[in-house]
């Protein structure tokens, strides 16, 4: 499913009316050609894309392409050349781009009747692929392909979505139960056998069985959060919870505000998890490591593909279920993304 941000969180997802704008940092006007060039482009459309250049702070060259010049990249050039201006991270929609599920935009607004035809066909032609998945980086130029205000919202309320998984036990009539509590009561605090026995045994007494919610097999902490989004911090407030401060906190009954510290978050690992091969039970960490071994990204280990998770530390962002693979890909824009699993020490 499709899990929208609250329509009063959209507004962060501010887009620059007189956008695009590229950023190459204090590249010299022959070093952006040579990037140019050597990405794909055309001489020319680097020519075009050179006449663009405005007056930028200190010696910081920028360019203002035309929407023409942008349709008129190939989508391999355009990967290569967003990749470069990704390391800079001025060019906000590059450096974080959009990961786009199974590279169909319509599935993000499928349920958006108001989304104008001409605005969907355009962001098709801006798509790009990279290490395996699909991205998009130019909601500039659809936005301005789209005429009412309230059209535009609903865009952006589409495009800041995220592919979250709904997920109930299901209990079939007159099934062994013994499996399903094993798994989900005796590996996890919280989740006590006392309660989620009588409520298995009270679904496979009806006719055609039934189902729980992934909600009764969660530890408080999650149970509590899934599918909700932080409020606004205070000033005197600590840190935002982030993907390591939901991890680390997954069995706490009172979450430590010290895992949102990335040291401390990392001493803690070190001590109380060691790596195995894969996860086969609900509780081991999956983490995403960067090409240099690096953890980029913390989640929890449930159940067949799926993930406990909050992906960025802004409360924009809410705390979701999601399959391995959209976890891999929301991540894996600049660097492939590699998964390793960890289990608690003792288990």
């Amino acid at each position: 499913m499709r899990l929208e941000q609250p329509l009063e969180y959209v507004g962060f997802e501010r887009i620059a009316s007189d956008g695009p704008i590229w950023s190459f940092g204090t590249l010299s006007p022959q070093g952006v050609r040579d990037l140019l060039i050597s990405c794909g482009c055309t001489v020319e459309q680097t020519n075009k894309f050179l006449l663009t250049k405005i007056h930028g702070t200190g010696n910081v060259f920028i360019l203002k392409p035309d929407a023409e010049s942008i349709l008129s990249l190939a989508p391999e050039v355009r990967s290569k050349l967003y990749l470069a201006l990704g390391r800079n991270s001025s060019n906000r929609f590059q450096a974080s781009p959009y990961y786009i599920t199974e590279g169909d935009p319509q599935r993000l607004f499928k349920d958006c009747e108001t989304l104008d035809s001409d605005a969907l066909s355009t962001m098709r032609k801006l798509l790009y692929n990279r290490n395996g998945f699909t991205y998009f980086s130019d909601p500039e130029l659809v936005i301005t392909r789209i005429a009412s205000e309230k059209n535009r919202m609903a865009f952006l309320q589409g495009l800041t979505s995220q592919n979250s998984v709904g997920l109930n036990l299901l209990i079939r009539n007159k099934a062994d139960i013994d499996k399903p509590l094993n798994y989900w009561a005796l590996s996890m605090s919280g989740v006590l056998l006392k309660d989620l026995k009588p409520l298995l045994e009270a679904q496979r007494r009806l006719p055609q069985g039934g189902s729980i919610s992934i909600l009764y097999l969660l530890p408080p902490m999650a149970r509590e959060r899934l599918y909700t989004s932080p409020l606004p911090p205070k000033p005197d407030d600590p840190k935002l919870p982030d993907c390591h401060w939901t991890a680390l906190n997954f069995f706490k009954l009172s979450p430590d505000p010290k895992m949102s510290d990335v040291e401390y978050a990392s001493r803690f690992l070190s001590d109380n998890y060691y790596e195995i091969a894969q996860p086969a039970i609900v509780g081991d960490l999956l983490l995403l490591l960067d090409p240099q071994g690096g953890v980029v990204h913390s989640s929890v280990y449930l159940a067949d593909d799926v993930v406990f998770t909050k992906n960025g530390i802004n409360y924009a962002q809410p705390w979701i279920l999601m399959h391995v693979k959209d976890m891999q890909g929301s991540f894996s824009a600049l660097e492939p993304m590699k998964v390793a699993c960890f289990r608690r020490k003792g288990l």
